[in-house]
């Protein structure tokens, strides 16, 4: 049997047990509408019954006040008229009722005691109109024996007897009724129990059969699909069923055997071209690499080597430009005394200095690229070092009324290092702060401790660095290219900074800078501590 027969056999067998749920609810639900209707026409009945009863006692009562209060002709004959009514609406719902039971114009017990009690409403009526006549003419004692023997014994036994057996007869109803409901309740119940375990069966059987038919065969072809996804290509579905998903299988089969056979032949080809594409891709990986790194280097001297003729042009020729014009004035001087000569010379000698400092930066440069600068290693106190700084800074050009502030701990700060380059580093960095400090300034140099550190701080008030500065000032050759933008401290070369930052690495140490335009700048150099003396 095909699959689709299958599921239109399920859905039928689905819409069958649907189809007499729907019958099963719309047949209860008439028969409980039946009872329902029965049970409110009761009810209007009893209802109707108790208000003749309590017509009748008015009609009774006024009918009684002959006696006492004389009575009102109005008030008897609306009494009367009063029952008569509510009487003849009894009726009607009688009838009513007749008709839902399907029997029109049937004559019932009720309609007879309906017309039985409008005649004993007439006798009365009759006997109260001869009480009247008599009490009118003075023969009360003839008005009270007629009303107690035709009055009350009529009105009170035989129209009570009357009222009674209408009522037991409307309870009697009312009570078939709710047997009737209970009935059709516990049918419900017997019949709804049946549907229910219908269409559990009906289902369990359209489960069972979806199982053996669809999702068996599928939780295998899920299973075979997984194992040629993990690459287990000799794996074959078991499941040969005269249907689609049969089908299905076999042409899996056939799929996996075709791939199995093509995956073979690319893992050959595969093997043979990896070996060859590996040579030739490790070949032009380093033939890559090589002319990378050949073509980085040849970059990197060629922008050194502008830029240093550049720079180096530069800053040489302004002091070669000042010596020549110093000469020439001393020259075309006609009689030149000697303080003027004396002058002179100060300021050639002067630039001299810049110029030698210039080319021992340039050396020692050129040295440290070539490895040939040694370093010692020994224990150092940094207080002696900046005690040598201190002495030095006397003689650096400064600022009239700039002072330079020492602040150091007590326990000496000991560090591994040679003496004379970290005297050199710190000394560049106190040159260039007390340099460009302005008058009536001063620059701190303070030693502290921090963090098994020792560190040594250089703050001054200059006018800072800009951000491009800060960037870039480590860099050699930086501080003379005049296209940037400048806060007045890229003087010279740009070696100072460039050098410290080398001693200072060369010390397994750091230095960096803290500044903003205009507010001062901060060097920190920092060196690992050998030891740390007790205080």
């Amino acid at each position: 049997m095909r699959i689709r027969t299958k599921i239109l056999l399920s859905h039928l067998a689905v819409f069958t047990a649907v189809t007499l749920i729907c019958v099963a609810i719309v047949t209860g639900l008439s028969f409980t509408k039946n009872d329902r209707r029965q049970l409110h026409t009761s009810y209007e009945q009893l209802r109707s019954i108790n208000l003749v009863a309590a017509d009748a006692n008015r009609y009774s009562e006024q009918i009684a006040e002959i006696f006492i209060l004389g009575g009102q002709e109005t008030d008897i004959v609306e009494a009367r008229d009063t029952l008569l009514s509510r009487l003849n609406g009894h009726r009607e719902l009688i009838d009513k009722e007749h008709a839902l039971a399907g029997e029109p114009g049937a004559s019932w017990g009720g309609l007879d005691r309906v017309d039985e009690m409008i005649d004993k409403v007439a006798l009365i009526d009759a006997a109260r109109q001869q009480i009247q006549s008599y009490l009118s003419t003075g023969r009360r004692a003839e008005a009270e024996r007629l009303f107690s023997d035709d009055i009350e014994h009529r009105l009170d036994r035989s129209f009570g007897q009357l009222i009674e057996q209408a009522t037991r007869r409307e309870q009697e109803e009312v009570e078939n009724a709710l047997a009737s409901s209970a009935r059709l309740s516990e049918q419900s119940i017997v019949l709804a129990i049946g549907l229910v375990a219908i269409v559990a069966t009906l289902k369990l059987g359209n489960v069972v059969m979806l199982n053996r038919s669809i999702m068996r065969p599928i939780d295998i072809l899920h299973a075979g699909a997984e194992a040629v996804g993990r690459g287990d290509l000799g794996h074959r579905v078991r499941y040969d069923a005269p249907d689609e998903l049969g089908a299905l299988a076999r042409s899996f089969n056939e799929m996996t055997t075709q791939i199995a056979k093509q995956r073979d032949s690319l893992l050959q080809a595969k093997s043979t071209l990896a070996d060859q594409v590996e040579a030739r891709t490790q070949e032009l990986r380093e033939q890559s690499e090589k002319l990378a790194r050949t073509n980085e280097r040849l970059r990197a001297v060629d922008a050194s080597r502008a830029n240093f003729f550049a720079d180096i042009s530069h800053e040489l020729r302004t002091p070669l430009t000042i010596l020549r014009g110093q000469a020439e004035v001393a020259l075309r001087a006609p009689d030149p005394d000697v303080e003027a000569l004396r002058s002179t010379l100060g300021g050639i000698v002067h630039k001299s200095e810049q110029l030698a400092r210039l080319v021992d930066d340039l050396l020692f440069l050129a040295r440290s690229e070539a490895g040939s600068i040694l370093v010692r290693r020994n224990e150092v106190i940094l207080q002696d070092v900046i005690g040598d700084v201190l002495i030095d800074g006397q003689n650096l050009p400064k600022r009239e009324g700039v002072r330079i502030r020492p602040s150091q701990p007590e326990e000496p700060v000991v560090v591994l290092g040679d003496p004379d380059r970290l005297r050199q580093a710190i000394l560049i960095a106190l040159d260039n702060a007390i340099r460009l400090a302005p008058a009536g300034t001063t620059v701190e140099l303070e030693v502290v401790l921090a963090s098994e550190q020792g560190v040594v701080r250089i703050r001054d008030q200059s006018p800072g660095f800009t951000s491009e500065e800060l960037g870039s000032a480590f860099t050699r050759f930086s501080s003379a290219r005049p296209t940037r933008p400048r806060s007045g401290r890229g003087l010279g070369l740009g070696l100072g900074l460039s050098i410290a930052k080398w001693i200072v690495e060369q010390h397994n140490g750091a230095i960096r800078i803290e500044s903003a335009p205009d507010r001062g700048a901060t060097v920190e150099i920092s060196f690992p501590l050998l030891t740390r003396a007790a205080a």
